[in-house]
């Protein structure tokens, strides 16, 4: 049943509500509201009251010219809906509901996901009604203002799901009329829901408009709407194009923030790019919305498939950046945590960054897709150029990169605790490279100095260096030491293998980085940088893998890097990383002291000799480290993160929320310290805290992990329908991965889903194989295949499987959760118990106490006493 209150789902009428605390066995007062709760009274309609004899009213959600929209609980469908209320006062004109009625004619005409289902007309005492899907979220406009503006990838994504929800409409030729971003909502999965055909046109079915009479929103009108003609497919289109437009850049076209729409403004006024109003926004993207935005219908797309074509394009020309995601300790957990955790070294920190220091922002970029590397490139190449600057303590690009053009600069010199900040614009033209650089100080409302450059795309590396020469003319520095350049070629090569290995806007991949730091030493032999590259990467290789040939190969190209440059920081960096791996500490130590002297001021460096110590499970030094980074940058909210997964690893919980907190304070729009900080809870069991924070990450990022991260929520609170819903969202997002196939099954055994159980764990068996054909030692790869083996009925595989899993890693909570799983849910309640009791020692205990397949554990007298 739901909750009459809030809706929720609740499975026992004798207990309280999970999420509101209701009884639903009392009146609204009598369960906790005040008397003089009312948000109804004007219709005489009541919290927890019935209306029309089937539908429980839960609360009012919103008005709008065409009525008022309440949720309430269907009894009959025993269902949430949505109920649109006509007061008769609104009904004076006959055609008001005419349009009521042909709204729901419309609307029944259209099935599809991402288009609300409308279900019934009717009328109690004069009022007329249409009860509708309920969609738990908020509708675009206010999310959009929320945030400030979407990223692109947000704005493709929601895109895509409108234009699929459109082509619906269309196909059925219907004309929506009245697109708009209120009339457009969000569900808490992050499915977009395309409201309200109350103004719809299909040419056989609109009786009611008059001729030359304009309906629809003023601001989201296309051209031919506004002069009074009949809408079109194309006029839907335009009004997707603002839509985009407004995402894009928080803004409605054309921008300047005049009233006056523009489909009323004079023909030669056009819309300016988005990318005027936001940098990051590519140029595929610029043409897409403007060509959305042409005044004659002719010009813009010829279908909304072609809109949905173009943003897929898009779509695939600029990957969303890559995460690392902790995986271990919860099962199901695996995809969990946005840590963007990198893989090398370090040591103590001098001094915090003096008011003289600078910081480079990664760099906006307008130009073919093949070049975007560029604004990487040259903040490289310009670190490089200024890192031996005399009285100049230069961030770590590493750090500052994780700021995008577009951000204030004020507020990244505070965050990074810097006095001046540069920002750059690169664009290519007719084959020419030209870059605008601006330097703002602390203040950041003006440019200090700016300064342009045209070369040719060859010269780039050159054109660094008079960049370089400029920007110390205008910080009043001096030239230091000379360094020796790589080619422009060799360098191309370095930021490949420097995006595998960062994880920077591709998926992290050891291997691919190797192999791009080799050709770009092939390329030049003398390039240190990309000699400790390959160090860490091989290095990172040899921790995955296993394979000894891997140790000898690292230490020495560390070694080779520190020959070739010895005042390289990432030289003594790999080569510390390496030593400590081998057992050397005392040598490991010296190294990143060494590394540290050569760059005080870098908590990158801080933040990789933790990671080197967590990859030795020496949690209390890596934590020391992490601290040091945000002694450093006390402003810099990814250094509390690093430090709060580390204390997630050590079961530190109440100490990781407060760093995630610290997070969210310091970077209140990124789904990170929502995400993080859902896993806190979620490692303490703690659900029902846990999942607004998943939601609100979604709203803000969408991204299978987090749709994993929920299904796994839902699972362990028992409800498989939504558990399954988030596991294949998580899969239809490109979560390629075993853990939500595997998730998807259970979900459906849960359900009875025999035959849609056993292909979803077919599928989890396959990505499994694959992983460990890539690497036999994988043992949660094995684990995965265990429990998707016993869940399929394989048992005899799944018994062998599990086994040499809990071999292979006996002392981890994960392993033994996952073969606990196996086992008792093929029947071996021994075995299920014994590494049920190997999972709790291990720490794996809320794992243990809240999975539906071990409650039968639950009453055996060792668990309870260790639980307990």
């Amino acid at each position: 049943m739901l909750c009459p209150f809030c809706g929720a789902e609740f499975s026992d009428a004798r207990g309280t509500c999970a999420r509101c605390g209701a009884d639903p066995s009392l009146s609204p007062t009598r369960a906790g509201r005040s008397p003089g709760f009312d948000p109804l009274a004007e219709l005489g309609l009541r919290p927890g009251e019935s209306f029309a004899q089937r539908y429980t009213i839960v609360d009012e959600v919103g008005s709008g010219g065409m009525g008022r929209v309440y949720k309430a609980v269907d009894q009959k469908l025993g269902t949430a809906v949505a109920l649109k209320l006509i007061p008769p006062e609104q009904l004076a004109r006959p055609s008001s509901l005419e349009r009521f009625r042909r709204e729901l004619v419309l609307a029944r005409q259209v099935t599809h996901s991402n288009v609300c289902r409308v279900h019934d007309l009717g009328e109690v005492d004069d009022l007329h009604y249409l009860s509708m899907e309920y969609v738990d979220g908020q509708n675009l406009r206010d999310w959009v203002q929320a945030v400030g503006r979407l990223s692109p990838q947000q704005t493709v994504s929601v895109g895509r799901q409108i234009c699929a929800g459109l082509t619906a409409i269309h196909r059925q030729d219907i004309v929506h009329r009245d697109l708009k971003p209120t009339n457009i909502m969000l569900d808490r999965s992050g499915r977009v829901v395309v409201m309200d055909f109350g103004l719809a046109y299909h040419p056989r079915e609109d009786q009611v408009t008059a001729r030359g009479e304009v309906l629809g929103t003023l601001a989201y009108l296309a051209p031919e709407q506004a002069r009074g003609q009949p809408p079109e497919r194309a006029s839907d289109i335009y009004s997707l194009g603002l839509i985009l437009f407004e995402m894009l850049t928080g803004r409605r076209a054309p921008g300047d923030g005049l009233s006056l729409p523009l489909a009323l403004r004079d023909r030669s006024e056009t819309c300016p790019a988005p990318s005027r109003f936001a940098s990051e926004v590519p140029p595929s993207l610029d043409r897409l919305v403007l060509r959305c935005l042409a005044r004659e219908p002719g010009k813009r797309f010829g279908s909304v498939e072609e809109v949905d074509r173009a943003l897929t394009q898009v779509e695939a020309s600029s990957r969303p950046p890559g995460e690392l995601l902790l995986s271990g300790r919860t099962a199901k957990l695996g995809a969990l945590v946005a840590l963007l955790v990198v893989g090398a070294i370090l040591l103590v920190v001098e001094r915090p960054s003096e008011p003289g220091d600078l910081a480079l922002m990664r760099f906006g970029y307008r130009g073919p897709g093949q070049y975007s590397y560029l604004r990487d490139l040259i903040p490289i190449l310009l670190s490089r150029e200024l890192r031996d600057t005399p009285d100049l303590a230069l961030v770590p690009f590493e750090t500052s990169r994780s700021f995008g053009g577009e951000e204030n600069a004020r507020s990244v010199a505070g965050q990074l605790g810097v006095g001046r900040v540069l920002r750059g614009e690169i664009s290519i033209e007719e084959g020419r490279l030209r870059t605008a650089l601006r330097l703002f100080d602390a203040a950041g409302e003006r440019a200090v100095w700016s300064s342009s450059f045209d070369s040719r795309m060859a010269d780039v590396v050159e054109t660094a260096g008079e960049m370089a020469r400029e920007i110390r003319g205008a910080l009043g520095t001096r030239a230091g030491p000379a360094a020796r350049g790589p080619s422009a070629a060799g360098f191309e090569i370095y930021l490949e293998g420097k995006r595998a290995l960062e994880g920077w806007d591709v998926e992290r991949n050891h291997a691919r980085a190797a192999e791009a730091f080799s050709r770009a030493i092939e390329a030049d032999g003398r390039f240190a940088e990309a000699h400790a590259g390959l160090a860490l990467a091989l290095w990172k290789q040899y921790e995955e893998t296993h394979q000894p040939h891997l140790v000898a190969r690292a230490l020495a190209a560390a070694e080779r890097a520190q020959s070739l440059a010895p005042s390289l920081p990432e030289a003594h960096l790999a080569l510390g990383a390496v030593q400590l791996g081998q057992g050397r500490s005392a040598e490991a130590a010296s190294a990143f002291e060494k590394a540290l002297q050569l760059a005080p001021a870098d908590d990158a460096i801080c933040r990789h000799i933790a990671s080197a110590y967590v990859a030795l499970g020496r949690n209390e030094e890596a934590e020391a480290f992490y601290q040091k980074a945000i002694d450093l940058r006390p402003g810099f909210w990814e250094n509390y993160n690093f430090k709060g997964a580390s204390c997630l690893r050590t079961g530190k919980l109440e100490q990781a929320k407060a760093l995630f907190r610290r997070v969210l304070e310091l970077r209140p729009e990124s789904d990170t310290g929502y995400n993080n900080l859902a896993a806190a809870h979620l490692l303490g069991g703690e659900f029902m805290e846990a999942e607004p924070l998943l939601r609100a990450a979604l709203r803000i990022q969408p991204t299978p992990q987090v749709h994993n991260n929920l299904g796994f929520v839902y699972y362990a609170t028992a409800n498989y329908r939504s558990a399954a819903d988030e596991f294949r969202a998580a899969i239809a997002a490109g979560l390629d991965h075993a853990m939500p196939w595997e998730g998807l099954g259970d979900a459906y055994r849960q359900m009875g889903r025999r035959t849609e159980a056993g292909e979803a764990y077919a599928k989890a068996i396959e990505l499994a194989g694959a992983r460990l054909a890539v690497n036999p030692k994988d043992s949660e790869a094995r684990a995965l295949m265990a429990m998707s083996l016993a869940g399929a009925g394989r048992c005899q595989d799944a018994a062998r499987e599990a086994s040499r899993a809990a071999e292979e890693a006996p002392g981890s909570p994960t392993i033994h959760y996952y073969a606990a799983v196996a086992f008792t849910v093929c029947g071996n309640r021994e075995a299920g118990v014994r590494h049920a009791r190997g999972a709790i020692e291990a720490g794996g205990k809320v794992d243990v106490r809240t999975n539906p397949d071990l409650k039968i554990l639950l009453d055996d007298p060792s668990i309870r006493e260790q639980l307990r």
